[in-house]
């Protein structure tokens, strides 16, 4: 089922994507999925240094903000799948 929608794993794991994101750059997903994983990227870096940094208000700052950019690109992964799914049911009426 194409829902689109992230499931975690573990807590500082990758999620899981229904469908799977793409590495293929060819693929109708591929530039939402692109940024899914730099924003994933940003987030996980946004954590690594809350670790060795002493700013922790700055890094929490960072960490909102990652979060907030993956959050919005996951968004952006479901408009398109939903797309991508109008667009297949829309050729199958009229083809």
């Amino acid at each position: 089922m194409l829902t689109g929608v992230p499931t975690l794993i573990t807590r500082n794991a990758m999620k899981s994507y229904d469908p799977p994101l793409t590495t293929n750059p060819h693929a109708p997903l591929y530039r939402v999925d692109k940024g899914i994983r730099a924003a994933q990227q940003r987030l996980d870096a946004a954590i690594e240094a809350k670790r060795h940094h002493t700013s922790q208000n700055l890094a929490h700052e960072v960490i909102k903000e990652a979060r907030e950019g993956l959050r919005k690109s996951e968004q952006l992964r479901l408009l398109r799948i939903r797309e991508l799914a109008q667009q297949a049911t829309g050729a199958d009426s009229t083809g």
